[in-house]
């Protein structure tokens, strides 16, 4: 990183000494470049959690009221949930969920656990005991799970 200011360094010197040499599209590129060369710059500072770009998930298999979309690491036993957003369904947050077992996913993606009540919001509308049920599933099966989580978006 440091290299690359002291290159940066030396090129703004050099533009500065040797500006009215080079063409004015020349000067437009460099100034072009050097704004991207400083974003980049900066974006290296933000923490690593910032630089991860955002993970691919799959839309639930049923409408919720409660989850977007999900995705599951068999290796890592992680499993990736998007809630839906308050007011875009998605545009919820991203949490992540660690040492989830295979068959407790199983279970939560196949929506296999009933809720204990009826309702309804803007997302989907829900019945007590009617399965399937993603939002009854991660409620029971994973928020009760006591599993390490961190919300990544």
């Amino acid at each position: 990183m440091d290299e690359l200011l002291d290159y940066v360094t030396q090129l703004i010197d050099y533009i500065e000494a040797n500006g009215s040499r080079l063409s004015a599209e020349t000067q437009r590129e460099l100034g072009v470049f050097l704004q991207e060369v400083m974003q980049f710059i900066a974006e290296q500072e933000r923490p690593i959690e910032t630089l991860v770009q955002q993970p691919q998930l799959e839309p639930g298999p049923y409408p919720s009221s409660n989850i977007n979309a999900f995705k599951y690491d068999y290796p890592s036993k992680r499993l990736l949930v998007k809630f839906q957003g308050k007011d875009v369904a998605d545009n919820g947050p991203i949490y992540a969920y660690e040492g989830v077992q295979p068959f407790i996913y199983d279970i939560f993606r196949k929506g296999a656990v009933p809720p204990k009540t009826s309702g309804r919001n803007k997302w989907h509308r829900w019945k007590q005991g009617v399965m399937p049920s993603l939002g009854a599933a991660m409620y029971h099966l994973i928020r009760n799970g006591n599993y390490q989580y961190q919300r990544l978006s």
